[in-house]
């Protein structure tokens, strides 16, 4: 979502060259290099590779949409990887300004010296596909979790992703994958071979709240739903009622889609992106209801998308300034495939 939102919004063409591109050659064909970048900043990151390859670059370089990742807001010591902090000063050497999702991840910035920063979210609030022209759908709420292993310790975990995936499964309601593997393996077809043995030995249908794999089976087959071309989740959203969950581009593809969504954030990720952008929110325990295995829109939920709407504008302006700055142009963009990287501009 937020490298395809580049690619959508940036007034030149542009040109994929990965993280492992050779910095002599895009010196030579390209006029400038833009980094969209994600949550790059945690304890896990390991950037030495691509931060030795964007020193040596000589052309401008223009970092979009970096940020921290940590468990809340709560404490500006994030525990942060030598080699992601080594990035950060490299692209604050290389840029006029970096581009970063939110005001906490420009505090902890600046606890390590790095003030040439503006909050502009992340670029994929700005990405503009066709919106739902009515006032609604009646396809019902699309649910969004975030798992990334499957494991029997997990169903003994307190988790919001928990509660969300249970709830999918025993209120039956449609669900959008993009990182659970266990579920994209079979909806994908990819490993469908020994999939219920899988599925059985870590505990997936458990999780859903089903007894049985072949019921887990069923239920991926009536309700998950995979996509790899956004404008084909965004169709598939623009006939739902709303999407809720933890799910950050889920959110923002339906509200910039015209689909109203509740966010229920679960890391500073999340939640500072809600904070800059307006999304919609709402104290999951008033949402969620895992006993009838329900889920409940607040019902200022309209409210608050026309607020998101509003912010997204003065946001855009924003995020358009920026880009200026840089030496780069928006436009408002759609080209005919998805990609992801880092990009070249020429």
């Amino acid at each position: 979502m937020f490298t395809e939102a580049v690619y959508r919004n940036l007034d030149a063409q542009v040109e994929w060259v990965g993280f492992r591109f050779t910095p002599e050659a895009v010196n030579e064909k390209f006029d400038a290099v833009i980094v969209p970048a994600a949550n790059w900043l945690n304890a896990n990151s390991d950037f030495a590779d691509l931060a030795r390859r964007i020193e040596q670059l000589t052309i401008p370089v223009t970092c979009v949409g970096l940020g921290t990742q940590a468990p809340s807001l709560d404490s500006l010591e994030v525990d942060i990887s030598p080699s992601a902090l080594d990035l950060a000063r490299v692209l604050s050497h290389k840029n006029a300004s970096i581009s970063l999702r939110g005001e906490f991840t420009r505090a902890v910035l600046a606890r390590h010296g790095i003030t040439n920063t503006v909050v502009t979210g992340c670029p994929s609030l700005y990405m503009d596909v066709a919106a739902r022209s009515d006032d609604g759908a009646n396809g019902g709420i699309v649910l969004q979790g975030t798992r990334y292993v499957m494991a029997r310790p997990v169903l003994r975990r307190k988790l919001l992703d928990n509660d969300i995936f249970r709830i999918a499964g025993r209120g039956n309601y449609d669900i959008v994958y993009q990182s659970e593997k266990l579920e994209i393996a079979y909806l994908d077809g990819t490993g469908r071979e020994g999939w219920e043995q899988a599925a059985h030995d870590s505990g997936l249908p458990q999780l859903y709240g089903f007894d049985s794999a072949p019921a887990m089976r069923d239920y991926l087959e009536l309700r998950g739903r995979v996509f790899t071309n956004i404008d084909s989740w965004s169709d598939y959203l623009k006939t739902k009622t709303a999407v809720v969950g933890s799910r950050l581009h889920g959110a923002i593809l339906a509200l910039n889609s015209g689909v109203p969504a509740l966010l229920l954030p679960h890391d500073s990720r999340t939640r500072e992106l809600i904070d800059f952008a307006g999304i919609p929110t709402a104290d999951p325990d008033t949402v969620l209801d895992v006993r009838n295995a329900r889920v409940t829109l607040p019902g200022n939920l309209a409210e608050m998308v026309r607020a998101y709407r509003d912010r997204r504008a003065r946001n855009k302006r924003i995020y358009q300034d920026f880009l200026a700055a840089n030496g780069l142009a928006f436009r408002d963009s759609r080209p005919e495939h998805d990609r992801a990287g880092l990009l070249a501009v020429s």
